[in-house]
């Protein structure tokens, strides 16, 4: 069975028979999917680029949409391709002809990290975590001694594993120093909430979010803490603001409130989600695999 329910709310959000539909496979390491018009786009990491998925009338269509290094990747307010370019160190707006210009990729004369996911405030400024998993050389998914990102890392030029804001005139403004490994980031419906979760503290944090779009006093939502394979990942949150982030074991759904509702268990340990065609279907890329899952919910396009 593809859901491991913890309370009975989970069904209000899928049905107990909903199927897990294999859309992609043979790719590399999934990552980082975005919906944009009537195709999902996605990270392709070890093969160096970013992936088009769609249905046609012949067929389902799987091609290259551009190269280049890139984890998480959302839609600006304007509907551009933004990409958190993890080997690049930097973010970047991506064109369709795939030329890519970069947005920031220092913060205070020092390189930035590796940046890993991306959201987009209704105001224009762009959110994103900066753990260093790609300046620690491996390969995307390898296992890591415990604790390694604590240790000195040859290149790492920042002293700590941030969260950004991007504001629309290009100021670059860290918002929190205090993560391990900060990594997937979604807003609350309404923004005032900013969760970000952590692969290595294995937990959602909630940030009350100020009316400048600085970040104050947060408290743990969920603990993820699991013997289970995996860590938290990807996240997202649907329009009641139910959360789903992938994590050991599956995808974790939880209500704002923290309460735990299950998991989605799939054939293959998940990275990352995203809302996709009319915002109630679920893609979910999964190691060298893409899942699609039909809900009962429903989670914004943008963002």
């Amino acid at each position: 069975m593809p859901l491991d329910v913890r309370n009975p709310g989970l069904h209000d959000l899928i049905a107990p028979d909903a199927p897990i539909e294999r859309v992609a496979g043979g790719l590399g390491f999934t990552e980082g999917p975005v919906w944009r018009g009537n195709a999902l786009l996605f990270s392709d990491i070890p093969n160096n680029r970013i992936v088009r998925w769609r249905r046609l009338p012949e067929g389902p269509e799987l091609t290259t949409y551009a190269t280049g290094r890139s984890n998480g990747l959302t839609l600006d307010r304007q509907g551009r391709l933004l990409a958190a370019a993890h080997g690049g160190r930097g973010v970047a707006r991506v064109a369709d002809d795939g030329t890519r210009t970069v947005l920031v990729e220092q913060f205070q004369g020092k390189r930035l990290n590796s940046p890993n996911d991306i959201v987009v405030k209704s105001d224009g400024s762009i959110y994103f975590t900066d753990p260093p998993y790609a300046v620690q050389i491996g390969t995307p998914g390898m296992s890591r001694p415990a604790g390694w990102w604590s240790a000195p890392i040859p290149g790492k030029e920042q002293p700590c594993n941030g969260v950004y804001r991007l504001t629309p005139d290009g100021a670059l403004q860290l918002l929190a120093d205090d993560c391990a490994l900060p990594n997937g980031l979604a807003f609350s419906p309404d923004e005032s909430v900013l969760y970000v979760d952590d692969s290595a503290y294995k937990h959602i944090r909630a940030f009350d979010v100020r009316p400048d779009g600085g970040l104050t006093k947060s408290h743990i939502l969920l603990d993820m803490a699991s013997t289970d394979a995996g860590v938290p990942d990807g996240l997202k949150v649907d329009l009641q603001g139910n959360v789903f982030c992938t994590g050991p074991g599956g995808v974790w759904v939880c209500r704002a409130d923290g309460t735990l509702l299950g998991r989605i268990i799939l054939p293959e340990l998940p990275a990352n989600l995203a809302w996709g065609e009319d915002g109630s279907v679920l893609f979910i890329t999964a190691r060298t695999s893409v899942y699609r899952m039909q809900t009962k919910t429903r989670g914004a396009l943008l963002g």
